[in-house]
């Protein structure tokens, strides 16, 4: 398993190098390896079939449970067969489509990129694996719908898809380490599928279901995470078959697919999972319908039916589960066949929009055939596998007691209903109408462009005639893998005469009354404010706006601003730990002003006066005056209460930096007003941040506590230190690296000013 990924990064690697050098032997060679993968993973069938599964672990970062684990199950195994036929599929259609880019060796080196991280994504056992993966294909995907670096649109698309894809990736990751706390099984996916009970038990269940949701919604493009999608269409053809129909954005239908075993049992997960799923497939059914863009059209309705898959996963159960894992292999098969088939359409016509196509059933025969039996699929009509899928979502919520199971009914009618008109709008006036094209020369598509979707709607019909043979072995043991205890799963194409089967019929009808009608409802437009990307655009301005905001108040140049903001944070920080701790009380009065002698209250009240007029002068040998005051003020303190060595310290630093304010004074910029008013705003910080430290001083100096720290300094000064000031010896020899540490900034510091001197000085002399 780990050897079938690392041969397709490498070949990722190669190809982006060599491809243009060695196009054709490349060409054959990613074919080759592609086809072999198929067949490599296709011999897992009958043992998983037979109940078997298979792992692979090597050990990568024992010390945070980060492991190259891979597991293959029934579920895996169809995804991993899903990720690289498609894949095989769109790299012979993207051989001829892609021949005239310059580029082309890049995109095929990104689209291998992309498959490895899917496959490594649907096979991975660890969740932080998982997580690399799943960031990995956004990172992939970034690159391959930023294709077209030189258009704006392209790149734009990119930003977008990638903001809410890793993202949503980051609240993933914050679900799986609440999974992991719950759990402790070293990230472990199998051991967490095997705790469903302690999860459900669990109070941090919620949030990381919650969050998982959010990393799947964002993946999906479920409402309103969903605007991304279709403006992903501006990527190559190619990339929007395979990673926006077939692939990538059924990464979060995985996710929970696979999680479902261990959230089902929790409420919330099947409303949030089924009521955003109900509200994007209506959505997307709507949109879908509004636009003229071929991709565009197909993006919506890829939305609408990732919205069905949501919904039906929130319904839960076994039959619900059978039913849409059947739905996905449909809409594979039709939306990857559509997207191809649009690639061709606008690679030989030159446009894309309905409203100006005509006639390609004449021009373009194979690519409109390919066409029709898609969107014959895609509107369930039957033999089609989309009919078997459509029926079969009928039939779950047609029968099920679920709560919302009636409404989840009626909206996928409607769905259903659009997709039939949709269906009908393009072929019949893309195909069928003459006119609009007939002065432009258009020809069939090139074979390997015909080849793919043809064979992806030639598979959607004979699926849908013999399902019980050619898809019913491997559906069914993906569903065994979600639920193991009931392995039946019948799939056949005619059911009888019943009210699914009524159903079936209405849809279609239906959707033909829509179509004439549809010009009608098309004026019904939704209004700027309710569309998502609007929002999006808010959003993203609002982001610039607030940082540009917040860099001008936190990093505006000045010193003094960032200083302040370090005291203000530092002191809130203190204040909350004193509430917590329940310290902060009042200190009386008569306790601190008990037994003070008149020396001790001149002193206080010299350095008082000195602040006050510190903080209302507009001299700044004023300011170095009373600076100076106060320095040596508290030198004298330092001395009155027996400390002579740290009052020399502090007598020899306040004149060493009254000497060097004195010298650079004649430097300053002039000491204006508006400067001291605006220097007041910082006395509310100052005033807080002393009384913090005063009343941290008080309540040390009152707080009794043996120290067996204290007792070691001053029993070890003489003895070991060979002094007989405690304080000195700490400095010097206890401490010295710390000492020698500050020495050494000093003297950088230092050296740093004597450079700048010498920088300042030759240029005056130039």
């Amino acid at each position: 398993m780990l050897i079938s990924i690392f041969l397709i990064f490498l070949a990722s690697l190669i190809t982006s190098y060599f491809y243009k050098k060695f196009e054709r032997g490349i060409q054959v060679i990613l074919s080759a390896l592609t086809l072999g993968i198929i067949i490599y993973y296709c011999t897992f069938i009958a043992p998983v079939s037979g109940g078997e599964t298979f792992t692979f672990y090597h050990a990568w970062v024992d010390s945070l449970n980060i492991h190259l684990s891979f597991y293959i199950d029934g579920l895996s195994l169809f995804f991993t067969l899903l990720i690289s036929i498609f894949g095989l599929l769109v790299l012979l259609y993207s051989f001829k489509y892609m021949e005239e880019y310059k580029q082309r060796n890049r995109f095929f080196g990104y689209l291998l990129f992309f498959m490895g991280s899917m496959l490594g994504l649907v096979q991975s056992s660890n969740l932080i694996s998982l997580f690399i993966f799943w960031e990995l294909t956004s990172f992939s995907s970034f690159l391959l719908i930023g294709f077209n670096a030189h258009k704006e649109e392209s790149r734009r698309a990119a930003r977008q898809a990638l903001l809410v894809t890793a993202g949503g990736g980051l609240a993933l990751m914050a679900g799986f380490i609440f999974l992991e706390i719950i759990t402790n099984s070293g990230f472990n996916l199998v051991e967490i599928l095997n705790s469903s009970d302690k999860i459900v038990d669990s109070s941090l269940a919620p949030a990381a279901l919650v969050l998982i949701a959010i990393g799947a919604i964002s993946k999906s493009a479920q409402f309103p995470l969903h605007f991304w999608l279709p403006n992903a269409m501006a990527a190559p053809t190619p990339v929007s078959a395979y990673l926006h129909s077939a692939t990538m954005v059924k990464a979060g239908v995985y996710l929970i697919f696979r999680l479902n075993p261990i959230f089902q049992d929790i409420p919330l997960w099947g409303y949030l999972i089924g009521i955003t799923g109900a509200v994007t497939m209506t959505f997307g059914a709507f949109k879908a319908f509004q636009e003229d863009d071929l991709k565009r059209i197909l993006a919506y309705t890829t939305i609408s039916a990732l919205g069905i898959f949501f919904m039906m996963t929130g319904a839960g159960g076994k039959e619900a589960f059978n039913a849409v894992i059947l739905y996905v292999l449909a809409h594979a098969l039709y939306k990857g066949g559509l997207f191809l088939t649009a690639g061709s359409i606008d690679h030989q016509a030159g446009t894309r929009n309905v409203s100006q196509l005509s006639d390609l059933s004449r021009k373009m025969p194979y690519t409109s055939i390919a066409l029709t039996l898609c969107f014959a699929s895609m509107a369930g009509i039957i033999p089609f596998i989309g009919f078997v899928g459509k029926e079969s979502l009928y039939e779950v919520l047609y029968h099920s007691n679920e709560p919302l199971a009636t409404v989840y009914l009626v909206l996928l009618f409607i769905a259903g209903a659009l997709f039939t008109a949709i269906s009908i709008d393009v072929v019949y006036n893309a195909l069928l109408v003459k006119g609009k094209l007939h002065d432009k020369k258009i020809s069939e598509a090139k074979f390997l462009m015909v080849l793919s979707p043809l064979v992806l709607a030639t598979g959607g019909f004979i699926m849908g005639l013999i399902p019980g043979v050619s898809v019913e072995p491997l559906l069914k043991w993906a569903s065994v893998s979600i639920y193991p205890a009931d392995p039946s799963m019948k799939l056949k194409l005619w059911h009888g005469f019943n009210f699914v089967l009524l159903l079936s019929v209405l849809t279609i009808f239906t959707g033909v009354g829509i179509y004439f009608i549809r010009k009608t409802l098309i004026k019904f437009t939704k209004p700027e404010l309710l569309k998502a990307d609007f929002w999006y655009d808010k959003t993203i301005q609002g982001i610039g706006t607030s940082s540009r905001v917040l860099t001008d108040i936190v990093q505006n140049g000045y010193l003094r601003n960032y200083v302040s903001m370090v005291i203000m944070t530092f002191s809130i920080i203190i204040i909350l730990v004193l509430i917590k701790e329940n310290l902060l009380f009042l200190p009386a009065l008569e306790a601190i002003t008990e037994g003070m002698e008149i020396y001790e209250i001149v002193i206080i009240s010299l350095i008082t006066i000195a602040v006050i007029i510190l903080f209302n002068t507009k001299s700044r040998l004023i300011v170095t005056a009373t600076f100076g005051i106060i320095g040596y003020s508290i030198a004298l303190a330092y001395t009155l209460f027996s400390a002579p060595d740290v009052a020399i310290t502090q007598f020899l630093a306040e004149t060493l930096t009254l000497i060097l304010l004195i010298l650079i004074l004649h430097k300053l910029p002039a000491y204006t007003l508006k400067r001291l008013k605006s220097h007041r705003k910082y006395l509310p910080i100052a005033v807080v941040f002393g009384s913090i430290m005063t009343f941290i001083s008080y309540t040390m100096l009152n707080y009794e506590k043996d120290s067996d720290l204290k007792t070691f300094f001053l029993e070890k000064s003489i003895s070991e230190g060979k002094g007989e000031n405690a304080v000195n010896v700490i400095l010097v020899d206890f401490r010295a690296l710390d000492t020698l540490g500050e020495i050494t900034v000093l003297t950088i510091t230092m050296i740093g000013i004597i450079a700048l001197l010498r920088v300042q000085y030759k240029k005056r002399k130039i």
